[in-house]
């Protein structure tokens, strides 16, 4: 929730989400048409796939006349949620721990294109990160029980996080928190190093009030500060909402809190058999097996060669 903010339109990625007002005229002398255009920044044009235009009608009098579209001055205004201030009035919080998250894209020994964050490509444990939160002790709040691929962090229960995200690639990836909502403080250029084909975006800091969102576009050559408190116990995911990237490996886990998790939450019993008639197992580490011992996993891949 934000205050308003008077903008000519908004551009969405997927997972995204506004809430637009629009004031009506005060006269019926004219309908009017509104446009919607779906597309893709990373692939070339195609017609009738990207972009996809879309007209609707706005009809305040049967039979009146359409209203011409005035031409495009760079006057217009699109919604960023830089400039946005949040409605609660919340100021940034002050953080307690930063992470550092570098985006890349890279052949892998396994013969694959993989998407990577520190050079860790996403893959699921064998065993569920919620349940080894919850079976797995005290060793639950290391992160190896998790597994490499998992991409683990631990967080501490209420400790302010602040995300430090570089895309010092050629394509913009609209990223999703699950579990919370995440203040956006800064954006800025990932400078030295600018693909060929993007432009160095601006240094631009949040107003003392920053908005609230679980969806954030971070854009070619940019970086994004992003903060929030680990007030949910859990195991929540960051990752692209582009379901070809997501499936590249371009994610990470954040296991929530598992101290306190384990005292409040338990699993239901239609959960467990439902991962028992599928032969997953319920307890244990990333493997299955107790302890650090990671016998049964699928080696990890490395890092061949860097694409972008």
């Amino acid at each position: 929730y934000t205050e308003p903010l008077e903008v000519d339109g908004v551009d969405l990625a997927p997972g995204q989400r506004y809430s637009v007002l629009v004031t009506a005229h005060s006269t019926r002398s004219f309908n009017y048409r509104y446009n919607v255009t779906m597309y893709a920044t990373f692939i070339p044009d195609e017609p009738g796939l990207s972009p996809r235009i879309f007209i609707g009608n706005v009809i305040y009098k049967q039979g009146a006349p359409f209203a011409q579209a005035g031409s495009y001055d760079g006057s217009f205004r699109w919604a960023q949620d830089i400039d946005l201030h949040a409605l609660d009035k919340e100021p940034a919080l002050p953080v307690d721990r930063s992470l550092e998250l570098d985006i890349g894209r890279s052949l892998f020994s396994t013969g694959q294109h993989f998407i990577h964050i520190n050079n860790i490509t996403f893959a699921y444990p064998l065993i569920p990160a919620l349940y080894m939160a919850l079976s797995m002790g005290d060793m639950a709040m290391g992160e190896r029980v998790y597994g490499p691929q998992a991409h683990p962090f631990v967080l501490k229960h209420n400790e302010v996080v602040e995300l430090v995200i570089h895309n010092p690639n050629s394509v913009p990836h609209p990223l999703h928190l699950h579990g919370h909502t995440f203040q956006i403080t800064e954006y800025g250029p990932t400078t030295p190093f600018i693909p060929t084909n993007a432009t160095a975006v601006p240094l631009v800091k949040n107003n003392g009030v920053p908005a609230k969102r679980d969806t954030l576009v971070i854009q070619p050559a940019q970086y994004v500060k992003l903060r929030f408190r680990a007030d949910n116990p859990g195991v929540w995911m960051l990752h692209c909402h582009m379901d070809i990237h997501f499936a590249m490996g371009l994610a990470l886990t954040f296991i929530e809190a598992p101290d306190v998790l384990q005292k409040t939450q338990k699993v239901p019993t239609e959960m467990l058999g439902m991962c028992a008639r599928q032969g997953i197992k319920t307890a244990g580490n990333a493997a299955g097996n107790q302890g650090l011992d990671l016998t049964g996993m699928p080696p990890a891949p490395t890092i061949v060669t860097r694409e972008d």
